[in-house]
């Protein structure tokens, strides 16, 4: 995983423990990764890009199902 992958499930937590909205995350996230890459960022960014179609706790959930994701990843095998 990459930095920014880092950096952003620290902010997706955020989200979760409510201290920070998905209007503020969508603004960190869009400004902190211009012109980078990595499959989360694509993936966070094609949920963004089609939030107008999805409730806000489903956006969240959708979000926050990235994250987990990523971390299930990040979990050794045994």
């Amino acid at each position: 995983m990459e930095g920014i992958d880092t950096e952003i499930l620290d902010q997706l937590k955020q989200i979760e423990n409510g201290r920070m909205t998905v209007f503020e995350f969508e603004d960190w996230h869009v400004g902190r990764t211009w012109g980078m890459t990595s499959r989360l960022i694509a993936e966070i960014d094609h949920t963004l890009a089609e939030k107008s179609l999805l409730t806000e706790e489903q956006l969240i959930n959708d979000l926050l199902s990235h994250a987990q994701e990523a971390v299930l990843k990040l979990a050794p095998t045994g």
